[in-house]
């Protein structure tokens, strides 16, 4: 069977978390591929993503080059579509509504219907998860196709995030209704479902949008627990890190990072840093930069340290630092998140405990006071109240917190589980060796 990943982002370019889903399936797959193989199924994974031009300020020839040979050793593919722009239109929307706008999402999910249309014959059978509005008219293209094809095709729509949630009260026409496509098709066939990421971005789709519950499969993000990114660096490494980047060794610190866009609310940490009067100094690291994060700070007369750049080994130094006290996530209705589980994973033995935001999938992810705390959405004295409440933790309290979000994170939020959960949702094949499977590998 084949396994195709189609999105705007992950092995040529990276720039959030689609990105690390992308790419955290190529590093799990050949450890699935394995497993699955002792139960007669012979997987092949396929990533397909639209053009770039190596111009691209996101563009990492590096990374793709790497990322491109991990997927060869596993037999799999990678291939481009186009998407109507040249890699980076002049009137390219990114962040949240992926890039371009109607006509480009229209280019790049025809083309990339006949691509599946194609691997498919290739396969028994074929699940492609495709990503994000560029990719929201593709189940449809492709499985009007299947049955004049003759081939075996199941498209998964995996909304990572919506015009409803994060554009309003003007949402995008356009983005509205290429979201709601594949919503209302996966009701008409059984050849469309719908990826649920978290019971947030499930509920919502069947509450805004008109979604029915029994099309989604689980299509959860989760780590790669044994990445080299995971590792415990030195402690003389951790302050080269930092102090090359400006941030004090010889206090203690809060810090936030994330895109630099509004509604992430890194302005939460520099309005409760003035709540708790220097108890801690605040770093926010966000990339694109943020001025009103400088005004804010001024206004405020809070002494902060901010990056506008996004370096996933600073990223990694500062959640390590043994006087870094918490990590604060403030987004509101934040459709899951990635970095919760990446920061638990890497401070699992000194740093940063976790505070998030009681809202959208941050609140699935945190048992409050057992392996992170909750604060109030948009509330900075509840986020000062928190912080406060963390800094008064003993370091067997710590020590505890640490345990149960690593343990956490292993046991239920690892890749290759992932990965198993959703295929057998739609692979009977695969559903009656899950449970097997899942046991060899974990």
């Amino acid at each position: 069977m084949g396994v195709v990943h189609a999105a705007f982002e992950g092995m040529q370019i990276f720039l959030g978390g689609v990105g690390t889903a992308i790419r955290g399936q190529v590093a799990a797959l050949p450890k699935v591929q394995r497993e699955l193989r002792h139960h007669g199924v012979d997987l092949v994974p396929h990533f397909i993503e639209i053009a770039y031009l190596p111009t691209h300020p996101h563009y990492d020839a590096k990374s793709f080059a790497r990322h491109r040979e991990l997927v060869a050793e596993t037999g799999g593919t990678f291939s481009v579509v186009p998407s109507g722009t040249t890699g980076l239109a002049a009137d390219a929307v990114w962040g949240d509504a992926g890039l371009g706008e109607l006509r480009n999402w229209q280019i790049a999910s025809a083309a990339l219907a006949g691509r599946l249309i194609d691997l498919a014959a290739r396969h028994d059978q074929l699940v492609a998860y495709c990503h994000e509005p560029v990719f929201a008219f593709a189940p449809l293209h492709a499985s009007l196709q299947c049955e004049a094809a003759g081939v075996g095709l199941t498209a998964v729509y995996v909304s990572h995030a919506t015009a409803y949630a994060h554009e309003m009260p003007l949402p995008n026409p356009d983005r509205l209704m290429a979201e709601s496509l594949p919503v209302h098709w996966a009701k008409m066939t059984p050849r469309v479902r719908l990826g649920a990421i978290s019971r947030h971005m499930s509920d919502h789709l069947i509450r805004e949008y008109g979604a029915r519950a029994e099309t989604f499969v689980p299509a959860g993000n989760g780590v790669d627990t044994t990445d080299h990114w995971y590792r415990q660096r030195s402690r003389a490494e951790l302050t080269g890190l930092l102090t090359r980047h400006g941030v004090p060794v010889d206090r203690d610190l809060l810090v936030t990072f994330g895109r630099g866009v509004p509604y992430k609310r890194h302005d939460m940490l520099i309005r409760a840093a003035a709540e708790i009067r220097g108890s801690a100094h605040p770093v926010v690291m966000s990339d694109p930069d943020l001025p009103a994060l400088r005004h804010l700070a001024e206004r405020l007369q809070v002494d902060a340290t901010l990056i506008t750049s996004f370096d996933r080994e600073l990223m990694a130094a500062l959640l390590q630092w043994e006087r870094t006290r918490a990590l604060t996530l403030s987004a509101r209705n934040e459709p899951w998140g990635m970095i919760p589980m990446e920061a638990r994973l890497l401070a699992r033995e000194s740093g940063a405990l976790l505070i998030a935001a009681d809202s959208g999938g941050f609140t699935e992810q945190i048992d409050q006071g057992v392996d992170g705390f909750l604060h109030v959405p948009d509330d900075p004295s509840d986020l000062a109240r928190v912080i406060d409440r963390v800094l008064g933790l003993t370091e067997s309290e710590q020590r505890s917190v640490r345990r149960h979000g690593a343990e956490r994170v292993r046991n239920e939020e690892s890749w290759p589980k992932k990965i198993i959960e959703s295929l057998r949702a739609v692979v009977p094949e695969i559903d009656a060796a899950a449970d097997a499977v899942l046991d060899a590998l974990t």
